[in-house]
C-alpha cells in the first residue's frame, strides 16, 4: 500500500482584526491569554477576570488579548499571527457552551498543513470572581509543588450488582504511576435501592483524593442512579420544559446532584469526567441523550441552567485545579483514553484533552464535521455522532499544568528503528484490555479494532526539512504466537508540534478473532 506524506508549515501576519484587542505586540508561539466576553468595567467577575488574566500571563510569560467571542474572523487571524502553543480563556460561566467551544476547535488546525489541533487550550471560569480567583490560586500551588499525596478513586455507576467498594483497585498504569486507592461502584436504583445513602457515605472520602475518575451516564446537573435504557421509552418523556428539568415525584431516577458536592473540601485534585455534558456551566443544549430528565425536544433548545445546579462549577467549588469532561454529549470510554495518555507522556492537561481531538480528527481528516445548534432552529445531523461527542470534550484548568511524571505503560511497548530507505515502527501491545484498542472515532464497524502508536521523528526527520514523501508503507501484525492478524493500515500522519516532529500511526482489524488476543504490529515506511 502506498502513501504520500507531506506537510508545510505555514505562517500570516496579525492584521488587527476587528472584534479581537491586544494589549502589545504579537509574538509568534507562546502563552496566549484571552479574555473571552467579558461584560462592562464594573462587573465583578470581570474586574477578577482581569485581574487573574495579568496573574497568567505574568506567570507563563505569555500575553492578554480580549476576544469579543463573535467576530470568528477576528479570531482565526489572531491565531495565524499569534500561532500561539497554548492558550487560556477566561470565560463567564454563562457565556461558556457547546457552540462557542466547538467554533474554537474548528479553528484551531489552521496554523500549518498537518491536519491535527495546532494548540491546546482550556478554559478558566467559575461561580463568581472570588471563585475565579480561588481556582487560579489552587493552580498555582499545583504548579510549584505538584498534587497532594498520591490517592487515586476511580468512581463508577454499575448496573448488575449492588454498590460496592473495591480496595486497592486502581487502574493498572496509576497503579504504576505510583497512585493506590479504591474503585467505588454505585448500582442503579434498580440494583441497590439505598444507593443514594451509599454515595452520601462514599462521597466524603473524595477529600483526600489527587486524582478522581467519575463515569456514568448524567446530564449537566446529575450522575444517574438509574439505568440509561430510560431514554428508549418515549412514554416517559415529557415535552421540555425548563420548570420540569429533573422532575422525579416518584423517586425512580435518583441522581448524584451538585448538592452532594456542597460540603466537600477536596484537596485540589485533578477530576476526570464522562458523564455527558457535565463541562457545562449555564448554557445547556437539551438533546435526546438526556431526555429521561430534561424532556424531548422538537428543535434545537437551549437551557440556561440556574449556576447552583451545575455539575461543573460544583467540583470547582469544591476544589477541584481542573476538570476534564463533556460540554455535550460524549463516550465515557474518553476518561481512560486521556488518562493513559497523560501518564504515558508525562505531558500537560491540555496535551491530554488534545489527545481526544486528535483521534477525532485523524479519523475525520481533519476538522470533523460538527453541528452548531442555535436555539430554535431545527435539529441538524450533519456530524458523525461519536466523532461530535470526542469533540466535545474540554478542560476546566490550566492548559499548562503539568501534573504527572511520565510512566511506562505496562503492558504497550513502541520501538522505532532508522534503516536502510526508511524507517520501521514495532507497537507490542499484550493480551488483554487497552483503552485505546476501540476505534471509537473512525466509524467503521466492520474493522472497529485498532492498534496506534504516536512516536516521535526528532533526530530522523529534523522539523526543518521537508517531510518524507514515503512511496510505501506495509503493516505485518501477529499475536503472541506468532500467527497472522489482519490488520491494515488506516492512517499515517505526521503532524508538527511545538517545535518537534511526529509519526500517527494506525492499523485497523475486525474485532472479532483479535479483541484483547494482543498483537504485534510492524509498520515499515520506506521511501
Amino acid at each position: 500500500m502506498g502513501f504520500g506524506l507531506s506537510a508545510l508549515v505555514a505562517a500570516a501576519s496579525l492584521a488587527s482584526p476587528a472584534g479581537v484587542q491586544a494589549e502589545d505586540t504579537p509574538q509568534s508561539g507562546g502563552y496566549l491569554v484571552v479574555e473571552l466576553a467579558l461584560r462592562r468595567d464594573d462587573d465583578p467577575f470581570t474586574v477578577a477576570a482581569r485581574e487573574v488574566a495579568t496573574e497568567v500571563a505574568a506567570y507563563h510569560r505569555g500575553r492578554v488579548v480580549a476576544f469579543d467571542g463573535e467576530d470568528w474572523g477576528a479570531w482565526r487571524t489572531l491565531l495565524r499571527g499569534e500561532r500561539p502553543e497554548q492558550v487560556l480563556f477566561l470565560v463567564p460561566p454563562d457565556i461558556l457552551d457547546l457552540p462557542l467551544h466547538r467554533r474554537i476547535l474548528l479553528a484551531s488546525a489552521d496554523l500549518d498543513a498537518d491536519p491535527l489541533p495546532d494548540f491546546t487550550w482550556g478554559y478558566l471560569t467559575a461561580r463568581d470572581g472570588d471563585g475565579l480567583r480561588a481556582l487560579w490560586e489552587r493552580t498555582l500551588r499545583v504548579h510549584e509543588h505538584g498534587l497532594k499525596g498520591a490517592t487515586w478513586y476511580d468512581v463508577a455507576v454499575t448496573s448488575g450488582m449492588k454498590s460496592r467498594v473495591y480496595p486497592g483497585s486502581v487502574p493498572p498504569l496509576a497503579a504504576a504511576a505510583g497512585f493506590e486507592g479504591d474503585s467505588i461502584y454505585f448500582a442503579t436504583v434498580d440494583q441497590d435501592a439505598d444507593n443514594l445513602d451509599f454515595v452520601d457515605a462514599q462521597l466524603p472520602r473524595l477529600q483526600e483524593a489527587a486524582v478522581i475518575e467519575f463515569t456514568g451516564n448524567g446530564d449537566p446537573e446529575g450522575i444517574w442512579l438509574f439505568p440509561g435504557a430510560r431514554n428508549l421509552d418515549r412514554s416517559l418523556h415529557w415535552p421540555f420544559a425548563p420548570e420540569r428539568v429533573g422532575e422525579d415525584p416518584d423517586g425512580v431516577m435518583p441522581r448524584v446532584t451538585a448538592e452532594f458536592f456542597a460540603g466537600l473540601r477536596l484537596q485540589t485534585p485533578v477530576i476526570w469526567s464522562g458523564t455527558c455534558h457535565s463541562a457545562a456551566t449555564g448554557r445547556v443544549y437539551v438533546e435526546g441523550d438526556i431526555v429521561s430528565t430534561f424532556g424531548r425536544t422538537e428543535h434545537a433548545t437551549l437551557y440556561r441552567m440556574p449556576p447552583e445546579r451545575s455539575l461543573c462549577l460544583a467540583m470547582i467549588d469544591a476544589g477541584a485545579v481542573a476538570f476534564l469532561a463533556p460540554i455535550g454529549a460524549n463516550h465515557g470510554m474518553a476518561v481512560s483514553r486521556e488518562r493513559d495518555a497523560v501518564l504515558t507522556r508525562g505531558c500537560t492537561l491540555g496535551e491530554a484533552v488534545k489527545s481526544t481531538w486528535d483521534d477525532v480528527f485523524l479519523a475525520a481528516g481533519g476538522p470533523p464535521p460538527l453541528d452548531l445548534p442555535i436555539d430554535g432552529a431545527p435539529h441538524r445531523r450533519g456530524e458523525a455522532v461519536m466523532q461530535g461527542g470526542g469533540s466535545n470534550r474540554i478542560l476546566i484548568g490550566d492548559p499548562a499544568l503539568r501534573p504527572f511524571a511520565v510512566t511506562p505503560h505496562p503492558t504497550e511497548d513502541t520501538r522505532i528503528a532508522s534503516v536502510e530507505g526508511g524507517l520501521d515502527v514495532r507497537v507490542s501491545w499484550q493480551p488483554g484490555w487497552h483503552p485505546t484498542a476501540w476505534d471509537m472515532y473512525g466509524g467503521t464497524r466492520d474493522a472497529d479494532w485498532r492498534v496506534i502508536a504516536r512516536v516521535p521523528l526528532t533526530g530522523l526527520v529534523p522539523i526543518e526539512a521537508p517531510v518524507p514523501d514515503w512511496s510505501s508503507i506495509e503493516v505485518e501484525a501477529v499475536d503472541p504466537d506468532g500467527e497472522p492478524l489482519p490488520y491494515v493500515l488506516r492512517h499515517a500522519v505526521v503532524e508538527d508540534w511545538r517545535g518537534e516532529r511526529w509519526l500517527h500511526l494506525q492499523a485497523n482489524a475486525p474485532r472479532d478473532g483479535v479483541q484483547r488476543r494482543g498483537v504485534t504490529a510492524t509498520f515499515r515506511l520506506r521511501r
